[in-house]
């Protein structure tokens, strides 16, 4: 019904002219402006990871899409529609170079969603679009799962819902803030059967549906090779690596070397990996000392990689985990989700792991590439009197005083990328000067590898933990000496500070650091690391609830061991009991309107009464309307008035919707009703 009606308006007509709409199968344009809206509010998050040629074709067909619907257009016809249709296939494979995988898929669901409302006929049209949104809204979740993107797709659901009531309300009885109520209400109403499902639903290990292999190729991070640039260019980023809670002590600065990937294999640009057979496993001898022991819990970001981070060496961990003959600790999946994980390390423990095959695989160079290189690393070997602990510091004193920069902007390296670094340019990230240094060692015999990780890491002071962002991403050196793996890092060399005190006092350039490392703002620092650590409980509560999680939740609550048939038996008597209490209290709900609907219609009867018409028991409303005009002499406006207060009333009493506008109106109605005969 409209917000506000005059008494001199037919209600009677008012209510014919709906339900003709209603059989002519008419779609309101404002129902068809929700349904376009409905799909950009889904698919917001996911447009900044889309390509520009896509957007743009969506914007195009967005506003046609408006033009036809404020203009009352006809559709495009069937050949123009099935030509729109090949030219979208065509941009999404131009954009992505096919049309199979995560990333192309979401946008054909979006476009062919867009593309719907071009041919929509009759509601079902309507309903298609907007469970299409309901799975575009849930496809965000493949790129983020924070507190913001949550809160974001309930505000959304709410509006989908408020756009499903609208389609239902088929005599356009309640406005647009009513649907938003009414929705939002529903929402409220689902929420303890959500929680019930999210914590007694049984979590089994690994994912519940193979996923494509794109499905987290936009997250930030290491991965599993090196190259010029590779760690420079996430150095700008200021998102979370992991974060890390000590149960004790917490390293020095230094000593906070987050272990990685091994990377043995050189092919003149990248460096990768290639691990020894999984039945091989390391030699590390720890220490009977244990003042160098560090426990500590991980909660590690989704990477899109089979490897976990842990300071050296890790010598409990938990079984779903192994330690390779690298010394790396590895999954038995990709890690896809945030994951909690306890690692006890220690960092005096010794790695003598080589087998004459390893041996001469970390000593391979590329053939017939940067000869000066090999001719330094023979001029140098031959003043270190052959020696390789000599020759290992000789190799950093050249880096150290021959003016090699520690920059963000290094030169451009060409086919001879040790050469170019090492004579002409002098000016490198880490990155740089771990590959350079690795290639100098086994230029002179030395076995030796790339570590990436990461080194550093700041503590949260409203928390206790520590945060490792991807600007702390570190490449390192590994060196066979002494009978055992030495970690040598070369960048300490040119810029020690990096090493000490981090990223923010290495001297780089302070535009290319993230804005929140640079801030000397107090207010700032401590909201981010307020809302760091709420995120942090989310991660850990919500995000990270698995099976592990769940048992432990349960066992507190006094439900020891359960198997997966108890936490059924639990699931299914939870729900029933939440349904019904849910069932109750809508019931409750319903009747309570009911019974005020029926108070003022009761109200109305009354004041009838003074003019000697009486409500009889068997009398409905519809007949005793009918009676009224009968027996009664009766103004125009009585005649609107008591038109529009039966009518009011058997929908508000016998419609299976309630609109608040609507009973409103028929409260407003009967207090002010006087008949005038």
């Amino acid at each position: 019904m409209p917000d506000s009606i005059s008494p001199a308006l037919n209600y009677s007509q008012t209510f014919n002219y709906l339900e003709m709409n209603i059989v002519a199968g008419k779609i309101d344009n404002n129902i068809l402006f929700s349904l376009l809206l409905s799909v950009h509010l889904s698919a917001l998050p996911v447009y900044s990871r889309m390509p520009l040629s896509i957007l743009l074709l969506l914007t195009l067909l967005s506003i046609w899409q408006i033009f036809i619907i404020k203009n009352n257009h006809k559709n495009p016809g069937k050949l123009v529609r099935i030509f729109i249709i090949a030219i979208s296939l065509a941009i999404v494979l131009y954009a992505y170079g096919h049309i199979f995988g995560q990333q192309p898929g979401i946008s054909l669901v979006i476009l062919m969603t867009i593309l719907k409302l071009f041919e929509i006929k009759d509601y079902r049209d309507c309903y298609i679009i907007i469970y299409s949104s309901f799975f575009i809204i849930a496809s965000n979740f493949f790129y983020s799962q924070t507190i913001w993107l949550i809160l974001y797709v309930f505000l959304v659901l709410v509006f989908l819902f408020s756009t499903l009531i609208a389609l239902s309300d088929k005599l356009r009885s309640m406005t647009l803030t009513g649907r938003l109520k009414m929705a939002s209400r529903f929402i409220l109403y689902a929420i303890p059967l959500m929680l019930v499902l999210f914590v007694l639903f049984p979590r089994i290990p690994g994912p519940l549906w193979g996923l494509p292999d794109d499905a987290f190729s936009s997250q930030t991070g290491l991965s599993e090779e090196m190259s010029p640039g590779s760690i420079n260019r996430l150095i700008s980023s200021s998102a979370i690596a992991f974060r890390a809670k000590f149960k004790s002590d917490i390293p020095e600065h230094r000593n906070r070397y987050w272990r990685g990937a091994v990377l043995s294999l050189y092919d003149g640009k990248t460096w990768s990996r290639n691990d020894a057979p999984n039945k091989m496993r390391p030699n590390i001898i720890y220490s009977d000392d244990t003042t160098k022991n560090f426990q500590y819990d991980i909660t590690l970001e989704p990477t899109n990689l089979s490897w976990l981070l842990s300071l050296e060496y890790p010598f409990t961990y938990s079984q779903q985990y192994r330690f390779n003959r690298e010394a790396m600790l590895l999954t038995n999946s990709k890690v896809n989700n945030v994951i909690n994980y306890s690692v006890t390390s220690q960092t005096n423990a010794i790695n003598s792991t080589l087998s004459d095959q390893e041996s001469y695989k970390n000593r391979l160079l590329p053939t017939a590439l940067n000869p000066q290189t090999l001719k330094l690393a023979e001029d140098i070997l031959r003043v270190s009197d052959y020696n390789a602990q000599h020759y290992v510091n000789n190799v950093l004193s050249h880096f150290n005083r021959n003016n090699f920069i520690y920059t963000l902007n290094p030169d451009l390296l060409g086919d001879n990328a040790m050469d170019d670094f090492l004579f002409n340019s002098k000016r490198g990230f880490c990155e740089h000067y771990a590959s350079a240094f690795v290639y100098l060692m086994r230029a002179a015999g030395i076995p030796s590898r790339v570590i990436i990780g990461y080194q550093g890491g700041k503590m949260n002071p409203l928390d206790n933990y520590m945060i490792v962002r991807q600007s702390d991403a570190h490449a390192w050196a590994e060196v066979w000496l002494t009978d055992h793996w030495q970690r040598i890092d070369p960048t300490a060399a040119v810029s020690p500070d990096r090493v000490e005190q981090g990223i923010l006092n290495a001297g780089l350039e302070q535009n290319r650091l993230p804005l929140l490392l640079v801030s000397n703002n107090n207010f700032i620092k401590n909201a981010a690391f307020l809302y760091d650590s709420f995120q942090n409980k989310w991660n850990q509560w919500v995000i990270g609830f698995n099976q592990n999680k769940q048992k432990d939740l349960l066992n507190f609550l006094g439900i020891k061991n359960p198997s997966a048939s108890d936490i059924i038996l639990l699931l299914v008597l939870f729900l029933t009991i939440t349904s019904l209490i849910v069932a109750w209290f809508l019931l409750k709900q319903h009747s309570t309107e009911k019974d005020k609907t029926q108070h003022y219609y009761n109200l109305f009867c009354h004041k009838l009464e003074a003019y000697d018409i009486q409500r009889r028991l068997n009398e409905g409303p519809r007949d005793f309307e009918e009676r009224i005009f009968n027996e009664l002499t009766l103004t125009p406006s009585n005649k609107g008035e008591i038109t529009f207060i039966f009518k009011a009333y058997r929908n508000l009493h016998y419609g299976n919707q309630h609109s608040s506008n609507l009973a409103n109106q028929f409260i407003k109605k009967i207090k002010a009703f006087k008949l005038r005969v």
